[in-house]
């Protein structure tokens, strides 16, 4: 298909006649000056004139004599008779969304400023209080830093010592669980069977189309239609299975605790029946175990940090010992610091 040419419009800056045509109404009717192609504007949608067995040969150029745009393909202004050569081509117009108003791809310079007009500048000092702002965002990192980076040497006595260990106890038994069907994991039993959503798809639902219009830069415009593929969300269904199933299950969990006159010992949790640890239901057998060594230090002017330490060196450090350590701006203890005070 055969690229299509509208006409652009203008205003004329001499008599505020609106809406001449960009393309056939070079002058102003009217008053007879010459158009001015920054003020060229797209009309209003559904009000475009065709401008019929159009030849596009570029965007005009503007006299560097008397700036009246001229065809590309003219070698001399039509309005003053002189050379195209150095002449610049028009600035083009990009699609507003106010038709009346132009907006010129490339910015037109700033008018001069009149004597003694002042201007303050956004780049220096134009705002005071900016600075301030980001003078006082420095500070705040600089504080922030200091906290969670410096450090200073604390020396302190171990107040208190204390250790504690846990033992899971699990019990072989029957859970009611669900998954999808195509999940479904062996040993399951009493399974039943329902329809759920398991996601969604996207699936194309028709288009959304728009005009895209271009300036020529000669007074014209083309039109083209562009289109993206419209999506809807869609749920999709599956099958998913309820069923209850036979696993070890942490049914109660014994502790043992105390402190440094205590030697750390682990519990002795009661394992109900004889069905130790055999996959018969109502079996139990001991799960995971944890352990947690901890000591409280207590500087001379009251501060009090806790760490936790590994067992070797939870044992070697006598409660009533004095230690150093690095302790951070935020007031936290580098445990991995810790050391006995020479």
């Amino acid at each position: 298909m055969a690229e299509q040419f509208f006409e652009m419009l203008w205003d004329c800056g001499q008599c505020a006649t609106h809406g001449l045509l960009g393309k056939t109404q070079r002058h102003c009717p009217m008053c007879g000056a010459a158009q001015d192609p920054a003020k060229r504007y797209f009309p209003e949608e559904g009000k475009e004139v065709e401008v019929m067995g159009h030849h596009f040969v570029g965007a005009d150029w503007r006299c560097t004599y008397c700036d009246a745009p001229n065809s590309a393909a003219a070698a001399f202004c039509v309005g003053c008779g002189g050379p195209k050569d150095g002449a610049r081509n028009v600035a083009l117009v990009q699609e507003a969304t106010n038709a009346s108003s132009p907006t010129p791809a490339s910015p037109p310079p700033a008018a001069p400023l009149a004597a003694g007009t002042q201007t303050t500048s956004t780049r220096s000092g134009g705002f005071p209080w900016l600075k301030s702002l980001m003078a006082l965002l420095m500070v705040a990192a600089s504080v922030v830093a200091y906290l969670f980076f410096s450090t200073h040497d604390e020396t302190a006595q171990v107040a208190e010592k204390s250790w504690s260990r846990e033992i899971d106890v699990e019990q072989f038994t029957a859970v009611r669980s669900s998954e999808w069907c195509d999940a479904l994991p062996s040993g399951a039993y009493q399974v039943s069977r329902s329809r759920e959503q398991r996601s969604i798809r996207q699936v194309a639902d028709g288009q959304d189309c728009h005009d895209v219009r271009t300036d020529k830069g000669d007074g014209t415009f083309s039109k083209t239609r562009e289109c993206s593929t419209r999506y809807r969300d869609e749920p999709v269904y599956d099958d998913k299975c309820s069923f209850r199933i036979n696993r070890w299950q942490v049914v109660r969990t014994a502790r043992a605790d105390g402190g440094a006159s205590l030697a750390p010992a682990w519990p002795t949790p009661g394992i109900s029946n004889n069905l130790l640890a055999t996959n018969t239901l109502g079996a139990e057998r001991l799960g995971n175990g944890r352990e947690n060594y901890r000591v409280q230090l207590q500087s001379s002017q009251g501060k009090r940090w806790s760490c936790d330490l590994n067992p070797g060196e939870w044992e070697t450090l006598p409660q009533g010992k004095s230690v150093t350590l690095k302790v951070r701006g935020t007031g936290g203890a580098d445990c991995s610091t810790l050391a006995i005070a020479p």
